[in-house]
């Protein structure tokens, strides 16, 4: 199956698509970070921060492979080269054109082979809210495994929330990567079953 985007390094015209989802209230309401109104200019100094080059953090531009243009961006964080870990940090899809899912499924495949491939990372883990169900099943869809659950430990939407905590191993990413696990098309059938699931619980 073509890949629908690509990866590149953060520019200083990708400033504008900050700025809009940054301001995007829906967008920003089931992320962890924190909801914060930034000006043009802080979205120019947030892009440029993320343009220089950084040993403990990874940063990447999501590109669609028709026009070019930025529709996203992904991050690790906190990458430790002894205890050979990382935090996947975060993944934005803003173009709202894109929301079908493939973007989403070729970033978090490409973080996964950057940690573990390339870094030679031992463990990969995330934190999310938990009431925001889409996103933990997708993490369950990628195999990675809940550990716990970190209480009130964040502040969004003027409440605290839980978060729950996440992690995936070398060992059972190059399992499931090996099984073909991480086929676009395995996966595909396994977001249409979390779905099914999700729907028959409501």
């Amino acid at each position: 199956m073509e890949k629908t985007v690509y990866f590149r390094a953060f520019e200083e015209e990708d400033a504008d698509a900050i700025y809009q989802w940054m301001n995007d209230d829906e967008l920003k309401k089931l992320s962890v970070g924190l909801n914060k109104k930034i000006c043009k200019n802080e979205a120019l100094e947030w892009v440029k921060a993320r343009m220089m080059h950084n040993p403990y953090q990874a940063w990447w531009a999501i590109c669609s492979k028709t026009n070019n243009k930025i529709i996203g961006y992904t991050y690790l964080a906190n990458i430790h080269y002894i205890n050979r870990s990382a935090e996947f940090g975060g993944l934005i899809i803003g173009d709202k054109d894109y929301h079908d899912g493939f973007a989403w499924i070729e970033s978090y495949l490409f973080v996964y082979e950057y940690a573990f491939e390339r870094l030679g990372l031992n463990r990969v883990y995330g934190t999310r809210l938990m009431e925001h169900k889409q996103t933990q099943a997708m993490g369950l869809v990628m195999f990675s495994k809940q550990e716990g659950v970190l209480r009130q430990a964040a502040y969004k939407n003027g409440q605290y929330h839980d978060l729950s905590i996440g992690s995936l191993l070398s060992s059972e990413y190059y399992e499931h990567k090996n099984n073909g696990d991480y086929e676009i098309p395995a996966i595909i059938r396994r977001i249409k079953k979390a779905r099914k699931e999700m729907k028959d619980h409501e």
